[in-house]
């Protein structure tokens, strides 16, 4: 069993920060499923993640599993896009720790089933706190200026919550 199910997004920015291993240190083995690995690697080959996702996907790390409940991916569909819709129902039909997600929606509907959510920045910064970044702030400016979408408000928590200040 995986330690997490990912979505598109963090694979995407934990990628455009040279962290996608943190996924690996933190949860092992990572699912995707099929929706995801179309949005990140299939589809555009040169979107920012797609070798990075590629490569892990080699290594065995990340695998690509689908769902089996194609009824539950469904119902989620009228709520959330392909790639989300397949990760809740991965995470709601086997034992896993975590979903790794960023969109509100899907957030929020993960957390009305009872699903542990972390985000990119969440998991920034966990590796933060434990040492792992030289420079937590480095890394949200690096996904800002990739137009990864951070509200202020999330910037300057992070920042507190990782116990690293802003220079």
């Amino acid at each position: 069993m995986p330690g997490a199910v990912s979505d598109s997004s963090p694979l995407i920015g934990l990628s455009i920060v040279g962290h996608l291993e943190l996924l690996r240190e933190f949860y092992g083995e990572v699912w995707i499923p099929p929706a995801v690995r179309r949005e990140v690697v299939a589809d555009e080959r040169s979107r920012a993640g797609s070798r990075e996702t590629a490569a892990a996907l080699a290594a065995g790390w990340l695998r690509v599993v689908a769902p089996m409940d194609r009824q539950l991916v469904e119902q989620m569909r009228s709520n959330l896009d392909p790639g989300e819709s397949e990760a809740i129902a991965l995470v709601l039909t086997n034992a896993v720790a975590a979903l790794v997600i960023d969109e509100e929606k899907g957030r929020q509907i993960a957390r009305d089933h009872n699903i542990n959510v972390i985000g990119t920045v969440g998991v920034l910064i966990r590796a933060a706190r434990e040492g792992r970044l030289s420079s937590l702030q480095d890394d949200l400016d690096l996904l800002r200026q990739n137009r990864f979408r951070i509200s202020n408000h999330l910037y300057r928590n992070a920042l507190r919550d990782s116990r690293q200040p802003p220079s």
